[in-house]
């Protein structure tokens, strides 16, 4: 845990943070291809952590980057192992999945917003200045701006002082350059802005790789074993913060 005196600014990831994939897509996906599947919420976000559980397994297995086909085939067995699919409907909402991915879905499935973070997000930004810096295919800004979640400078919506989007900038998580346009932005040290998100290999190993204290959100307690800090969701973050 990290003293809130020693905070200064707060960086967010997005997915996983914010957003979720999104119940009902992957379940209309999944039945299309023949499966029967009903995600609530409350399945959704299960097994969202559990595929990132599985991501931080096989990550740690072998010489492997995280954009590998084998990785997100991982997360998508432990994803739908956990909303209940075996045997060969496991296999065929894995497939299913991997096809859809490759035609570039991002926007439809990860559209499931987590509201208490959100909330929590605002209650951050009303004490310490906020950046966002994900991971994405270049339109995370409209992403940000569809979901009401932020935006760059004054408007309607939570002001942040940078959205990095590792479409735009060309690196991309745990490669630690992707954080400086938002270490720039902020005009805060690096050693006293916190990353906030929900895998160790980009964003525990990324964020600390560019000298960022950090803490994954871990609400299912699946990283227990790990040393670095962990909390359930952005609310504890913004009760520890004040």
């Amino acid at each position: 845990m990290i003293s809130a005196d020693l905070i200064d600014a707060v960086v967010f990831d997005m997915g996983g943070v914010f957003v979720i994939p999104a119940p009902e897509p992957i379940s209309a996906l999944v039945v299309r291809a023949g499966v029967p599947l009903e995600l609530d919420d409350a399945a959704a976000r299960r097994a969202h952590y559990a595929g990132i559980a599985a991501i931080t397994e096989r990550l740690a297995v072998g010489d492997i980057d995280e954009s590998d086909p084998e990785v997100w085939a991982a997360y998508d067995a432990a994803f739908f192992g956990a909303a209940g699919l075996s045997g060969a409907g496991l296999r065929t909402a894995i497939d299913a999945r991997r096809d859809a991915r490759a035609t570039g879905d991002s926007a439809a499935i990860w559209s499931h917003t987590l509201p208490e973070n959100t909330a929590a997000f605002g209650r951050i930004a009303s004490t310490r200045p906020v950046a966002v810096v994900t991971n994405n295919n270049g339109t995370a800004v409209e992403q940000c701006r569809d979901l009401e979640l932020c935006q760059v400078g004054p408007g309607p919506l939570l002001e942040v002082a940078a959205i990095v989007d590792s479409g735009i900038v060309g690196v991309a998580k745990p490669d630690p350059r992707i954080f400086a346009p938002a270490l720039e932005a902020l005009g805060t040290d690096a050693s006293r802005t916190l990353y906030v998100g929900d895998t160790v290999h980009a964003d525990v190993r990324g964020a600390g790789a560019a000298g960022m204290p950090v803490v994954q959100l871990d609400p299912f307690d699946h990283h227990v074993g790990h040393a670095h800090w962990r909390l359930p969701d952005v609310v504890a973050l913004a009760d520890h913060l004040g």
